[in-house]
């Protein structure tokens, strides 16, 4: 498994004061006079902090400049967040179109914050700026259109998650066991219960790549610029995006928004399983591009709202 090294500056110890009760069970309306522990002593808790993302690129022989996005997250593996990020939203296609990331802010109070990236693109690479909209809005809660959203997916990709050498490809006990596995792997979670965590799986359900943020869409921008960045370093073709998707299982220890499955999707995988419940416009999206979407996932059961057919019993 890869990635999943924590940083040192993704937590912080703080002080506090705990009360508990000596006897949980005893009524404290009816006995105000209870006793409890008061007890003074120090925490781990997350660090959340801005990351903010510019873009630059050569256009008429002129640097243009502009800042895409600004964005909070737990520090550490900026870079494959940035990836994720912009392969998420069609900035990218592959990792080709950028020379560099740079850091651009100096941790001038030697605190480890540093939160100011630049992403070079490469000579004769033009964003397409009608397709940055993230820094603009959120599809949680903005008034975005779910029929607009929907058709800019479709702008975004071409890809074919409807591979049929996938179909019954997935045991449905072995399902069971993945929340439990990525469980035993949080360890940011384990400091501070304060974290989402995402994980994801190839078909035989071994780990490839797990990250925690204190984001979900970070952790799941995390992993999916974790896996672009193996696949370059394996040499894969990067010309054109493949028109049929290997099968990859990406788990979230949470609910399933559409921009989850957006994501999901723009990195070609096939199945995403959530700790909980999706929404509509995630099921609309998972129907229309073919996806496996499972919620509500546990070591007992789970919900398949689309995609059946890659599972057996």
């Amino acid at each position: 498994m890869n990635n999943t090294a924590i940083s040192e500056n993704a937590t912080k110890t703080i002080n506090k004061v705990s009360y508990t009760f000596i006897d949980k069970n005893l009524d404290r309306a009816v006995n105000p006079q209870v006793k409890l522990i008061r007890k003074i002593s120090t925490d781990t808790v997350i660090v959340e902090q801005p990351l903010q993302i510019s873009l630059s690129w050569l256009a008429q022989d002129l640097i243009k400049r502009k800042v895409f996005t600004i964005t909070m997250r737990t520090p550490g593996h900026d870079y494959f967040l940035i990836l994720g990020l912009l392969h998420s939203e069609g900035v990218i296609k592959q990792l080709t179109d950028i020379e560099s990331i740079t850091l651009t802010s100096a941790d001038i109070a030697g605190e480890g914050q540093q939160n100011e990236w630049l992403v070079h693109f490469t000579n004769g690479f033009i964003p397409d700026l009608s397709l940055i909209e993230r820094y603009m809005m959120s599809y949680s809660s903005c008034g975005l259109c779910g029929t607009t959203s929907l058709k800019k997916l479709q702008l975004k990709t071409t890809i074919n998650l409807a591979n049929t050498a996938h179909k019954g490809a997935l045991a449905v006990q072995s399902l069971l066991l993945l929340s439990n596995k990525m469980r035993q792997e949080q360890g940011l979670f384990d400091q501070t219960g304060g974290v989402h965590g995402v994980a994801l799986f190839d078909q035989s359900l071994t780990i490839q790549h797990l990250h925690e943020d204190i984001g979900r869409h970070n952790a799941v921008d995390k992993v999916i610029g974790a896996l672009l960045s193996k696949n370059h370093a394996g040499n894969e073709s990067e010309n054109e995006q493949p028109q049929v998707a290997p099968l990859w299982i990406l788990l979230v220890s949470g609910r399933i928004s559409f921009e989850i499955v957006q994501k999901t999707i723009m990195a070609g995988i096939s199945v995403l399983i959530g700790v909980g419940a999706p929404s509509d416009l995630a099921i609309q999206a998972a129907k229309q591009f073919d996806l496996t979407l499972i919620g509500f996932v546990s070591n007992t059961g789970f919900n398949v709202y689309h995609g059946d057919w890659r599972l057996t019993t």
